[in-house]
């Protein structure tokens, strides 16, 4: 009779034995050179389930009729007999493919993760010391980067989008030929009267991420531009222009020139710069806005200006935006347009964004304006009229037309000497520009989920500003020193009167100096004399403008020795002959200046060489270049100063250079113990460098500890200077290898040929004991008149690998097996009941020896026997 159960193993069988690959494409959007893979690839096996699947309605969802009813969907999905429905590629962003971003671990090469993607589109070194690879992998790899000690995330690169709400059509546009026009949010937010105080943003940068900017607009002065997408149109003037208006817009509100023309932004005087990360259709990949926010970071950029958005939280962006706000850069965002449906936007509600919203004319809040707690400032975004390509204006809904009036006047306050923040890692009290922001905000009577601390009040926050400010002091020696500080632009006033309080620090009482009439936007200074040594002080300026007295910010110094003195600080080999030199002046004695240098020997010597002196006149620190040295050679080190008759050094501090270039250095070699049930394996993590920059290869070997035979051997190729990676060997022969000792191997290879290896022993897979029997119980029995030994075992593993138990019955007078049986044991531990019978018993007593048996992987064995009686 036909065995039917046959049917489904051989569905199953056909099934599992498909080629991963299989799987792993038919769990995403398969090409259609993919689905001819897999038609050829499974056929057979659907077929056989299409045929099935009917015959499986009349039994309920048994797995055969699983089994039909999947053959249906993959019959569909690849066409072999039924049409789809057809979908985007990708995660459903309006045809975005697929892209991830594989996020390393510093000092990690992303070769071999670049080498696995089907289609590279970046990798680049992070500044904040990681790396990040773009590309488009498989499932079944970014599972196995899951796993991968180096690979900190692997995320999909999200698309963001402008964070327009709604637009006048392009025949709308507005005609301000031979006019210009003041915006009504540039009046509403207070900007107008800065202009008319003659604030000046020009020291500022303001940097505008988003579809570009128009290079020639008559009302735009954009002198510097980058260009993270690509600017397809063909009347493209620069590749950072804009294809969309939206990054003019913003630009325009940001920016736009007092020059009678079109109209005027809200800090006309600032210095634009244009980073395109937004395509022609006004989308655009996280990695490409994460590698724009890093370039402002490191290029001096003070404001950032993200009028872009989307839902999802990703990595790449919140590490970008946290090297940049750590590194004084200003992050104002758009909220986004969703209303109270759809939460704040990211980047804005990451906590190194100012998120903004949106209020109209009427200082209302509109419908579509974010809302949630993360919500910082509300600025107008509804019926902004700003800049548009080709020398044209147009009105604007959106928080992306709110986000850019946040932007200049945080730039106007940076430009008052005002840092981002004065506590970059204290969100809710970050004091600076983005607390004087939110301090200064107006009340519009929303609740905060709506309007934040407020709407943007740019007059205020400029009134709040301190008009003086207490600079650095310098030139300071054991008694004396220079006081300093700095006017704002101070309106109405030709003139004003300033001075500076001081105190030892620990006094509570404030002495003042002669008050001196400067005019705004002057420095002034004051020397003090008679101060006492070693001391710390407090200073702050003063200002009066007849109509009150402003105290500014106070600044600590501490006064210097009252003899010669000199400290040797840390020391730093720049490479392989050049040690730089760090000394303090920590007094001058009664010399007006001191010669200060270095001098220098290799460790042991007894004599010293000196570098050249330079002259310092107060305490402080200075540096020296030690050139001339022998590559990686130790030598001391030490500061000097002299006067006018005494001269001291100060302690000896010893650094080695740095190996000559030319030969490859191994920075890291370490190793990791990753056998598993299958393979003795050892993880190898290295990072290589070279200072010519020509590294060809490294490569790892393994071999036994003492023999010359290679068992496995990995290799990458590398370029430029340096690189990192993990390498993984191992050894195929378990049952033989485990537990013995090895020798690994990392060599790295230049393009000259030069060669520097390593070598570590260890012991890998070590094996666990054999295994433990822990219950061992025989009673007799009788079964159907026939006496039988009854078995209760349990054995165990500390290695988790039992391969089996066996059980034997002998005759104690002849020795002979009579009865046995074995237990396919596997894992950690097992138990069960056995009965043994010696069939050829005939009657009376016996002796018997019961004998158990466990055997692990490696034919480890553990044995017990115990002696019993069968029969009357």
């Amino acid at each position: 009779m036909h065995d039917e159960r046959a049917w489904p193993r051989k569905i199953v069988t056909e099934l599992l034995s498909a080629p991963a690959w299989v799987v792993t494409e038919l769990l995403s959007t398969p090409s259609r050179a993919t689905m001819d893979r897999l038609r050829a690839s499974l056929a057979p096996t659907l077929g056989l389930l299409f045929v099935l699947a009917p015959l499986c309605g009349r039994r309920g969802l048994t797995r055969r009729a699983a089994l039909g009813t999947l053959s249906a969907g993959l019959v569909g999905a690849i066409g072999l007999g039924t049409t789809a429905a057809g979908g985007t590629d990708g995660d459903g962003d309006d045809g975005h493919r697929d892209r991830y971003v594989v996020g390393l671990e510093a000092g990690t090469s992303t070769e071999r993760i670049c080498r696995l993607a089907s289609t590279l589109h970046r990798s680049r070194e992070c500044s904040w010391g990681g790396s990040v690879v773009v590309g488009e992998f498989g499932d079944e790899t970014r599972r196995e980067f899951t796993d991968r000690p180096e690979v900190r995330y692997i995320e999909k690169d999200h698309v963001r989008r402008q964070s327009i709400h709604r637009s006048v059509e392009q025949s709308d546009s507005v005609d301000l030929a031979d006019e210009q026009e003041t915006p009504w949010g540039v009046e509403r937010i207070g900007a107008t009267d800065l202009h008319s105080a003659g604030a000046d943003g020009s020291s500022v940068t303001v940097a505008i991420l988003d579809s570009g900017v128009d290079p020639d607009h008559e009302s735009l002065e954009v002198p510097e531009g980058k260009a993270f997408a690509d600017c397809n149109g063909g009347s493209c003037a620069t590749d950072w222009d804009d294809e969309t208006g939206h990054g003019t817009h913003c630009a325009g509100t940001v920016g736009a020139l007092d020059n009678g023309k079109g109209v005027v932004g809200v800090t006309p005087d600032v210095t634009l710069c244009a980073l395109k990360v937004l395509a022609g259709d006004g989308s655009g990949y996280d990695s490409d806005i994460a590698a724009a926010i890093e370039w402002c970071a490191d290029n001096d950029v003070d404001v950032i200006n993200l009028s872009l958005g989307g839902s999802d939280e990703a990595q790449v962006l919140e590490d970008a935006l946290e090297y940049a706000y750590e590194r004084g850069v200003l992050i104002v965002a758009a909220a986004g347009n969703d209303g109270s449906t759809g939460g704040i936007d990211y980047p804005a509600a990451y906590d190194e964004c100012i998120a903004v919203g949106a209020t109209d004319e009427r200082d209302g809040v509109p419908s579509w304006s974010a809302r949630g707690d993360g919500i910082e400032l509300v600025a107008p975004g509804e019926n902004v009229l700003s800049t548009k390509p080709d020398d044209e204006y147009v009105y604007l809904d959106g928080t992306s037309m709110s986000t850019p009036h946040v932007a200049a006047i945080g730039a106007q306050l940076m430009s008052q000497g005002l840092e981002h923040a004065d506590a970059t890692d204290d969100i809710d009290d970050p004091g600076g520009v983005r607390g004087l922001l939110r301090e200064t905000a107006e009340d519009l009577g929303f609740d905060e989920d709506e309007q934040g601390y407020g709407l943007l009040n740019s007059f205020e926050a400029l009134e709040e500003l301190e008009p003086i400010t207490t600079e650095d002091v310098t030139a300071v020696r054991a008694q004396r020193a220079t006081l300093n500080g700095s006017v704002r632009s101070i309106e109405d006033a030709s003139t004003v009167d300033v001075s500076f309080e001081w105190r030892e620090s620990d006094v509570s009482e404030w002495t003042e100096t002669e008050t001196e009439s400067v005019e705004p936007d002057a420095e002034f200074d004051v020397e003090l004399d008679e101060l006492t040594p070693e001391t710390e002080y407090d200073v702050r300026a003063v200002l009066d403008d007849g109509d009150e007295t402003s105290t500014a910010n106070v600044v600590t110094f501490e006064t210097g020795l009252d003899e010669l003195a000199v400290e040797t600080g840390d020391l730093e080999a720049i490479d392989h002959r050049t040690i730089r030199g760090v000394g303090t002046l920590r007094g001058l004695g009664d010399a007006e200046d001191v010669a200060a240098s270095f001098r220098i020997r290799e460790e042991g010597d007894e004599e010293w060489k000196s570098s050249d002196s330079q002259s310092l006149e107060a305490i402080g620190t200075y540096e020296a270049e030690l050139s001339g040295l022998e590559p990686e050679t130790a030598y001391d080190v030490e500061a000097v100063a002299e006067g006018d008759d005494d001269r001291t050094t100060g302690e000896t501090v010893t650094v080695d250079t740095e190996a000559e270039p030319g030969i490859p250095e191994i920075d890291r070699f370490e190793l990791t113990d990753d056998s598993n049930g299958q393979f003795v394996r050892c993880n190898v993590h290295w990072r290589v460098s070279d200072r010519d920059g020509d590294l060809e290869l490294v490569a790892t070997e393994l071999r036994y500890a003492g023999e010359d035979e290679e068992l496995h051997r990995v290799a990458s190729e590398i370029d430029g200077g340096e690189g990192s990676g993990v390498h993984t060997v191992r050894n195929s022969d378990r049952f033989e290898g485990a537990g013995k000792e090895y020798e690994i191997t990392l060599t790295v290879t230049d393009a000259e040929g030069n060669v520097t290896e390593e070598r570590e022993e260890l012991s890998l897979d070590e094996r666990s004991p054999a295994p433990s029997i822990d219950r061992f119980e025989v009673s007799s029995d009788d079964f159907l008149g026939t006496p039988e030994a009854v078995v209760d075992w349990a054995v165990s593993d500390d290695g988790e690998e039992l391969d089996g138990v066996e059980l034997e019955l002998v005759r104690a007078d002849d020795g002979e097996v009579v009865d046995d049986s074995s237990s396919m044991g596997r894992g950690e531990e097992a138990s069960d009941t056995d009965s043994l019978r010696d069939g050829e018993f005939d009657g009376g007593e016996a002796d018997y020896d019961v004998t158990i048996r466990a055997t692990d992987y490696f034919e480890q064995t553990s044995e017990e026997t115990t002696r019993i009686t069968l029969g009357e």
